[in-house]
C-alpha cells in the first residue's frame, strides 16, 4: 500500500501512513507545497521517478507504434490529417498513461496533476500567465535572430507549413487540436506528471529542468530544442508559482494558437 501523500511503502492494511501520518481509511487529496512565501505549489504525489520513466517509455511507444498505422492509412501527403489525427491519438495515449501509472494505482483525484483551483490570486495568476507566454515568445524570437546571424542552419526553427490546417470549416479541428487539446494533455503530462513526480527526489530546480530537458526531446528537431527548453522551464515554474495546471496551459494554449494564426494568414 502506497501513501497517497508521500509516496510511502506501507503494510496493507495499515490505518496510517508510518513516514507522514496520512490515514489510510479517508481518500485523501495530496496536499499542495506551500514555499517560504506562501505560495503553493504542485501537490505531493505518490508516483516517483519510476513511474515517470515508466510514463514517458510507455506514451513514446505506444504512440510510435499507432503512428505507424496512421501514417499509411492517411497518406504522408495529407499534412492535415496527419497532424490532427496525430495530435488526438497522443493526447489520448498520454491521458491514458497517466491515469494507468499515476491516478489509479494510487487511487488519488485529478488535483494531483494540477487541475485544481488557482493557489495565488487571480490578478497576480493572469500577469504571471502573460509574462510567460510573453517571455517564451521572445525568447523564440531572439533564438531564431541569433541562429540566422550565425549560419548555423540546422539550429534554426523550421517555419510551420501551410498544409498543417485542414481545408475550409475544418480549420476549426485543427484550433481544437493544436491550440486546445494538445496544451491540455502535454502540460498534464510534463507538469502535471513528470514535474511533479521528480519533485521530491530532484527538488524544485532540478525537477524544472529534467521535466524541460524531457519536454524539449520530444520534440525532436533539432531547430526547436532550445526554445522548447525554455518555454519548458517558464512552463514548469508558472506551474510551481500557481500550484495550478491552468496557468500553464493557458500559456501555452496562447502560443500554439499565435503560432497557428501567424500560419493560417502567411504573415
Amino acid at each position: 500500500m502506497h501513501c497517497t501523500n508521500c509516496g510511502h511503502q506501507s503494510q496493507n492494511g495499515a490505518s496510517f501512513c508510518g513516514q507522514c501520518g496520512n490515514d489510510f481509511n479517508s481518500l485523501a487529496i495530496p496536499r499542495p507545497i506551500t514555499d517560504s512565501e506562501g505560495s503553493t505549489g504542485p501537490r505531493l504525489v505518490p508516483w516517483r521517478g519510476g513511474q515517470v520513466a515508466l510514463g514517458i517509455i510507455t506514451v513514446v511507444c505506444v504512440f510510435l507504434l499507432l503512428l505507424a498505422v496512421i501514417v499509411p492509412a492517411v497518406g504522408i501527403d495529407n499534412l492535415a490529417a496527419v497532424t490532427f489525427l496525430t495530435s488526438l491519438v497522443l493526447g489520448l495515449v498520454i491521458l491514458s498513461a497517466v491515469a494507468l501509472i499515476g491516478l489509479l494505482p494510487y487511487r488519488v483525484w485529478l488535483s494531483s496533476l494540477g487541475i485544481a483551483p488557482l493557489g495565488v490570486p487571480s490578478v497576480k495568476v493572469a500577469l504571471m500567465t502573460v509574462g510567460v507566454l510573453v517571455l517564451s515568445l521572445g525568447s523564440t524570437a531572439l533564438y531564431s535572430a541569433l541562429v540566422r546571424l550565425s549560419g548555423f542552419e540546422i539550429l534554426e526553427p523550421p517555419e510551420i507549413p501551410q498544409g498543417i490546417v485542414l481545408p475550409g470549416a475544418g480549420a476549426v479541428f485543427t484550433f481544437i487540436a493544436l491550440v486546445l487539446w494538445t496544451p491540455f494533455t502535454e502540460e498534464v503530462f510534463f507538469r502535471g506528471f513528470v514535474l511533479a513526480g521528480l519533485l521530491s527526489r530532484l527538488g524544485g530546480v532540478g525537477a524544472m529542468i529534467v521535466s524541460a530537458l524531457i519536454f524539449s526531446a520530444f520534440h525532436i528537431a533539432p531547430g526547436v530544442l532550445i526554445p522548447i527548453f525554455i518555454t519548458g522551464l517558464l512552463l514548469a515554474w508558472l506551474y510551481r508559482r500557481t500550484g495550478s495546471l491552468w496557468p500553464s496551459i493557458c500559456a501555452h494554449a496562447g502560443q500554439n494558437g499565435i503560432a497557428l494564426a501567424v500560419t493560417i494568414l502567411e504573415l
